[in-house]
């Protein structure tokens, strides 16, 4: 309880905070009348480049019916016709407002055509785009029908590329949650959680993998390919702490750090899948290992007991975390004084490193996400052959750190 009272004293801080820039973007409709996003303040708004001749045009469908859906609860819907894509836009208005109206009976908003790149792009595609001006959904967009979704304060909650459908689980759970106010989040906090992201701070959000994949995790090169031997002994853990593994898997890296701690020790095996806990527990017996406290945790809460792990280790798994700001949140408040965060990510920056591109991370992209959620970097070890093993502490336990 005490941890999601400072979570929503944060929202309802940041509630408070002056009126978002984005208001004062303005645009023209499709019927070249002036307008401003001002007109819609207080609302959520899916904003989305749209084009007639594309694969995705289809999405108009499920745009309206969002729309229908929602708007007598507040959401309202923007397109803004853009030609930079394939050319799948070459229409003036006139003939971009009769497709629409007489293919998809369009009534949410439309804007008039506009630039998403070259040297005349419109303001408010500057803004969405920048990381200046949106810190954690940045990035260019790549083609038509990318979404984002503006919050009730005019900022951008989530972003959708094209290929997410306007009626997915995805898109519809984040308009639900948008359309809720500050205080009925608070109360669906603890049972619904809020709504997953698939891309942040410029990065995919990578899939958790699946627990029928266990076997690769004990493959018997592992100790080969990534020394885990020697990031194990790099972690510098002494008998008698507590420890979280979160994305524990079946145990690989947490009966390792349960043998170090001893019998005065606790790890905590953190992970969503029941299943992968359950391997985990049958590995712990067959070692003697009791020690070890399992947690099925939720995807946005570690669900570990306040102020209680000196050490948390996320072994290749922070970047498949579907909540990243209120994980690190929920991380943080479990820490003791001093505690420590590590966390394990394959090189991205090596190109041979054979892993995906969506489970690998640079070093400059960890300590992004780390420090814009209140860690900050305290040591590195970078002579692991694949990975980087990165060290964090509260930003506000140790301000001596950032003042380095």
């Amino acid at each position: 309880m005490v941890r999601l009272n400072i979570l929503f004293q944060v929202l309802l801080t940041a509630s408070v905070i002056a009126k978002s820039p984005i208001y004062d973007i303005s645009f023209e409709t499709i019927d070249g009348k002036k307008t401003s996003l001002s007109k819609f303040a207080g609302k959520p708004i899916l904003i989305v480049n749209v084009a007639s001749e594309c694969g995705y045009t289809p999405q108009y469908a499920g745009l309206q019916l969002l729309f229908e859906k929602y708007k007598g609860k507040g959401l309202n819907v923007i397109g803004f016709p853009c030609n930079d894509f394939g050319g799948q836009e070459p229409g003036i208005e006139s003939e971009i407002k009769k497709f629409c109206k007489e293919t998809y009976d369009v009534s949410f908003t439309m804007a008039s055509k506009v630039n998403l790149k070259g040297g005349d792009v419109h303001l408010l595609y500057k803004f969405l785009q920048s990381e200046e001006t949106n810190p954690d959904f940045f990035g260019a967009v790549k083609w038509n029908f990318e979404k984002f979704l503006i919050g009730r304060k005019g900022n951008v909650v989530n972003r959708f590329r094209q290929r997410v459908r306007p009626t997915s689980n995805e898109i519809i759970s984040s308009i639900e949650w948008a359309l809720l106010s500050a205080a009925e989040q608070k109360a669906a906090y603890d049972k619904e959680g809020p709504p997953a992201l698939l891309e942040y701070k410029g990065r995919e959000i990578a899939r958790t993998m699946h627990w029928q994949g266990a076997p690769w995790l004990m493959r018997k090169v592992r100790e080969e390919e990534e020394r885990t031997s020697e990031m194990i002994k790099e972690l510098q853990l002494k008998p008698g702490i507590s420890v979280a593994d979160i994305g524990s898997g079946n145990g690989y890296h947490t009966l390792m750090m349960a043998n170090i701690i001893g019998e005065k020790g606790m790890a905590y095996a953190v992970d969503i899948q029941p299943e992968m806990l359950v391997m985990l527990e049958g590995r712990a017996k067959k070692a003697g290992l009791d020690n070890i406290k399992s947690i099925e945790n939720r995807y946005w809460d570690a669900d570990l007991p306040d102020n209680s792990v000196d050490f948390v280790l996320m072994a290749d798994v922070y970047h498949e975390f579907s909540h990243p700001q209120e994980m690190l949140a929920s991380i943080k408040k479990s820490l003791k004084k001093d505690g420590v965060v590590c966390l394990l990510e394959f090189r991205s920056e090596d190109p041979k490193v054979p892993i995906k591109t969506e489970h690998k991370m640079s070093k400059v992209q960890v300590i992004k996400e780390m420090s814009s959620n209140g860690f900050v970097l305290s040591r590195s070890y970078d002579k692991l052959p694949w990975q980087h093993l990165l060290f964090f502490k509260s930003d506000l336990a140790n301000n001596s750190i950032k003042s380095q």
